[in-house]
């Protein structure tokens, strides 16, 4: 199973101490600790502040959180594709179009949409 965050990573690649990821994250250090160790999740300001402070895309950062919400998201719109398939007015046919554009987008294909 992939570490749930790189944030420690980045940290020490930057050369940064936790003291110093704190001050520019303004979290405590207790925080930061549980986040570099074990968190899954994270506030979305925080997790702005380190694509701020690493260049890091959250989605990359938490990649495995990422993985864990796009699959759970792209079977729900699967569900949602199964209901609009035959539909032919505006509005299903615009839905559509967005459902398959998420899956353009995805990074782990569903199997059906």
């Amino acid at each position: 199973m992939p570490h749930p965050n790189l944030i420690r990573f980045y940290r020490i690649r930057s050369a940064l101490t936790q003291d110093e990821l704190v001050d520019l994250l303004d979290l405590s250090q207790s925080t930061l600790s549980e986040m570099e160790l074990l968190a899954e999740t994270t506030r979305l300001e925080t997790a702005l502040a380190l694509q701020v402070v690493f260049g890091m895309q959250p989605r990359h950062m938490f990649a495995a959180l990422y993985a864990k919400i796009e699959t759970a998201v792209m079977a729900r719109a699967a569900e949602l594709d199964e209901k609009l398939r035959h539909k032919t007015d505006a509005k299903s046919q615009r839905k559509l179009r967005t459902l398959s554009a998420m899956v353009k987008r995805a990074t782990t294909q569903p199997d059906e949409l």
